[in-house]
């Protein structure tokens, strides 16, 4: 592994490209993936806490945070789930505990799609698997990303207070994304990450078919068939709400589920010594963890 250090992490390097990778901790691996728009930043607060039994790593996606943005990077949840594949073998990391918010638990399950076998546990946090959860309601401000040119330019005029306002309806609290919070979120779209929200703008991520297999996946490996499984939610999700965590924990057999109250979708930053606590207490001792039923 070549790696170059940074004050808050370190860029690796696999087949060329050049990954940023949180990590701390050292004993059995907890792999923390980000979704969409965020990068490891949001998993920041609980990587310690992790880290003090586990190895906890949480890297920025290829096209993310201060990993490269490669030109035709990869444009599908399978694509990142198997560049992730890489990074670990990299890392030298066969097994490991999954965590996933957003997109990335659609990443994680898509890797235990792929090599169920290198998963000991499951989290996912504040995700769905309805393709019209993922759609949202009224006009978005990624449809002006779609039409080229105008696209081009509004992601140009971006600024950061425009972050800050598209993010505040899914805080429980929007005062906790003060100026120092917001330049970790913003610091992105100063390493080309425009680039990659034009790119998944225009081409789609994942589909229907994709979520519906994504579900047989965690019906066939996850709870009492395999690799325990926890829903964790940030009860107050506006966009993907309770009711759909609450069903998911229900038919997947034996799944753990856990509501956080006071938190919305995002959970890592809203409840982040919560979420490390619970998350610590499941990968020893799932039973520990509520089943829904």
């Amino acid at each position: 592994m070549v790696s170059i250090e940074h004050p808050s992490g370190a860029f690796v390097y696999v087949d060329g490209r050049r990954w940023f990778v949180r990590e701390t901790g050292e004993g059995e691996p907890v792999v923390l993936i980000h979704g969409i728009p965020t990068s490891s930043f949001l998993w920041r607060k609980v990587l310690p806490i992790l880290g003090r039994e586990r190895r906890a790593i949480a890297p920025d996606l290829l096209g993310f945070g201060r990993s490269d943005k490669p030109r035709h990077g990869a444009n599908t949840v399978t694509e990142l789930a198997g560049q992730l594949a890489r990074l670990l073998e990299r890392l030298e990391i066969e097994r490991c505990a999954l965590v996933g918010h957003d997109a990335g638990a659609l990443i994680a399950v898509a890797l235990i799609e792929r090599w169920p076998e290198r998963v000991t546990h499951l989290v996912i946090t504040n995700t769905s698997f309805r393709l019209e959860r993922w759609h949202g309601t009224g006009v978005s401000p990624l449809s002006l990303l779609r039409v080229p040119l105008l696209g081009e330019v509004a992601i140009s005029l971006a600024r950061p207070w425009m972050l800050r306002r598209a993010m505040r309806p899914f805080l429980a609290d929007p005062s906790m994304l003060d100026d120092e919070v917001l330049r970790g979120y913003w610091e992105p779209f100063e390493f080309s990450f425009r680039r990659t929200l034009i790119r998944l703008a225009r081409q789609p991520f994942f589909g229907a078919d994709d979520l519906r297999r994504w579900r047989a996946v965690l019906a066939t490996h996850g709870g009492v068939s395999g690799i325990p499984l926890l829903v964790a939610w940030g009860a107050g999700d506006p966009q993907f709400r309770l009711d759909e965590a609450e069903e998911l924990a229900k038919t997947i057999a034996g799944a753990h589920f856990l509501p956080f109250a006071h938190a919305s979708h995002f959970l890592p930053e809203e409840r982040p010594r919560a979420l490390g606590r619970t998350i610590a207490i499941f990968l020893e001792r799932p039973a520990a963890i509520p089943v829904l039923h």
